[in-house]
């Protein structure tokens, strides 16, 4: 069975599980950013970081079955968590993306505390590191965790993760511009 992820699936605003919720508008500013996410694993705050970054394609999180994703020239970031098992859920969701020929832009690691990532997350993040654009390490922020996802952007970050936020939306700047480039190299 193949299963085809495609950026217009999932939107936020339908965490609560009523069909008929209503999608949440994304403010046109110039802190949005036009990125697809998809978390490495579920729990990994794929939809935090997306109300974050004030994009509304979430598409959940990666399973086995997910052969292909179509992100319409958007860029992919990949969600995941900084402990050992997530590692290991990361490595697999690299390994069966990057090899259905998706370009992953940036894999986000959000801490899930206030320690040390431990040592087996770390070589596991070494061993993707050249099959993504970059790594960008999420600080543990505390009051995310008393905020419903679709307030995470009415928290106030502390300034590792402003700076953490904004280094993905660099990545996703460039990887935009790079898109657009060579777009335009085809026409």
């Amino acid at each position: 069975m193949t299963v085809v992820v495609v950026a217009l699936g999932r939107r936020l605003g339908r965490e609560s599980g009523s069909r008929g919720a209503p999608v949440k508008a994304v403010p046109d500013t110039a802190e949005s950013v036009d990125a697809v996410l998809l978390g490495c694993h579920g729990g990994a705050g794929t939809s935090t970081l997306a109300t974050l970054l004030g994009t509304p394609w979430d598409l959940g999180g990666y399973t086995p079955q997910t052969q292909r994703i179509e992100t319409f020239g958007r860029p992919l970031l990949l969600v995941t968590r900084d402990s050992a098992p997530a590692s290991a859920r990361t490595v697999e969701a690299v390994t069966g993306l990057s090899g259905s020929g998706a370009a992953i832009s940036c894999l986000v690691v959000i801490a899930d505390g206030s320690g040390p990532e431990p040592r087996e997350a770390a070589v596991r993040f070494r061993l993707v590191e050249d099959r993504v654009g970059r790594i960008v390490r999420f600080p543990f922020v505390a009051g995310l965790r008393y905020a419903d996802t679709a307030d995470a952007d009415k928290v106030r970050l502390p300034r590792k993760a402003e700076r953490a936020l904004a280094e993905i939306r660099e990545v996703c700047a460039a990887t935009g511009s790079a898109a657009s480039d060579t777009k335009g190299r085809e026409e």
